[in-house]
C-alpha cells in the first residue's frame, strides 16, 4: 500500500503546534485574590497590646501585653527602659481621613532617669497588619484628665508643670490638640486654662475601679463618690453617705469622717464599704492615672491609691 505521506507531516505539525498552545494556556497564573470590599478594620486591643511603637526610644520597640521592657543602659543597672500602653485611655475614630477608624493611645515611657515621658499615638490596619501610623510627646510627669477625638483631632486636657511648680507636683491645667499632618502625628496648639481644682472633678460620677493596686473582686457592686462645692456624695457599697472635702492647695484636700444610712447588706458588700470610708476619710491628695482619678491616702504607716473612672 502506498504511504501517504503528504498528509502525515502536516498533521504532525498541527499536532504539535495544537499541543504547545494547549501547554501555554495551562501556564497561564491564576489571577490575584480579590481583595476584600470596605475600609481596614479597626484595631483592637488585643493587636494594640502587641503593637510595634517607633518614636519613643531610638530604635522601634514592640510590647508584649502591653509593656516593653528592654536592656539596662549600663550592665548590672537597676533601671531598664520601659513603655506601658495605658488601656483606658483608648479611643477610636477616623484621625487620617482615609477609610475606616484608627486607634489612638496614651503611653507612658522611662529610660532609667527620674522622668516618666507621656505619649499619644495613633495605629491603623493597613494591609492587613497593624501598624504605628504617628507618636507624639506630651510631656514630662504629665496627668492624663481627658481625652477625646473631634473632627478628625485628638484633644488632651492634661496637668502639667507650671513654671512654679516642681516637676514631681503639677498643677497647671493645658489643653493640647494633635492631628496628622503630612503622614506625621503633630501637636497643633496647647493652651493654659488654668490650675488644677477640686471644682474639675464636680462634672462626673466617678466609679471605684481598685483599691491599693488590686481591681474589685467580681460580683461586688462598687462605690460612686460625686464632688460638690464644699463636700463628696456617693453610694458606699451598702449605703449613701455624705463627707464634706476642703480644699487646702492645688492637688491636696482634706476629706471628713463621713455620715451614711444605716442599710445592712451581705458580708462581702459590708467589709467593702468599711474599708472604703475608711480609706476615703484619709485622703489627702487628688491627681490622675492613666486619664482616671486617683485618690491618695495616707493612715499612721499605711498608704495606698484609690482609683475611679468616669
Amino acid at each position: 500500500m502506498r504511504s501517504n505521506s503528504r498528509y502525515s507531516i502536516p498533521i504532525a505539525i498541527g499536532t504539535l503546534i495544537a499541543a504547545t498552545t494547549l501547554t501555554g494556556c495551562g501556564a497561564k497564573a491564576p489571577p490575584p485574590p480579590a481583595q476584600p470590599a470596605g475600609p481596614p478594620p479597626t484595631p483592637t486591643l488585643e493587636q494594640l497590646q502587641s503593637a510595634t511603637v517607633s518614636g519613643v526610644f531610638d530604635q522601634p520597640v514592640t510590647l508584649s501585653g502591653g509593656v516593653y521592657e528592654g536592656e539596662p543602659p549600663v550592665a548590672g543597672a537597676s533601671s531598664r527602659p520601659r513603655l506601658v500602653l495605658w488601656a483606658p485611655t483608648l479611643h477610636f475614630g477616623d484621625i487620617d481621613a482615609t477609610e475606616g477608624n484608627e486607634a489612638v493611645a496614651v503611653l507612658s515611657s522611662e529610660s532609667g532617669g527620674s522622668g516618666t515621658f507621656v505619649h499619644v499615638a495613633v495605629f491603623g490596619v493597613r494591609d492587613g497588619a497593624l501598624a504605628n501610623l504617628g507618636t507624639a510627646l506630651v510631656g514630662d510627669r504629665t496627668k492624663l484628665q481627658s481625652l477625646w477625638l473631634e473632627r478628625g483631632k485628638i484633644l488632651m486636657d492634661v496637668v502639667e508643670a507650671g513654671p512654679d511648680d516642681a516637676a514631681c507636683c503639677p498643677t497647671q491645667v493645658a489643653r493640647k490638640t494633635y492631628a496628622m499632618e503630612g503622614g506625621e502625628l503633630k501637636q497643633l496648639s496647647s493652651e493654659v486654662r488654668g490650675v488644677l481644682a477640686i471644682s474639675m472633678l464636680a462634672a462626673n460620677e466617678w466609679q471605684l475601679v481598685e483599691m491599693d493596686g488590686q481591681p474589685l473582686a467580681a460580683g461586688i457592686e462598687a462605690p460612686l463618690i460625686h464632688f460638690e462645692a464644699d463636700k463628696v456624695r456617693g453610694f458606699a457599697g451598702c449605703n449613701r453617705f455624705t463627707a464634706p472635702v476642703k480644699e487646702t492647695k492645688p492637688g491636696e484636700i482634706d476629706i471628713g469622717p463621713a455620715a451614711s444610712t444605716k442599710m445592712a447588706c451581705p458580708q462581702p458588700q459590708m467589709d467593702l464599704e468599711q474599708r472604703f470610708l475608711a480609706q476615703l476619710d484619709a485622703v489627702n491628695r487628688y491627681g490622675y492615672l492613666a486619664g482616671q482619678l486617683a485618690l491618695s491616702w495616707q493612715d499612721a504607716d499605711q498608704a495606698g491609691v484609690l482609683v475611679f473612672r468616669k
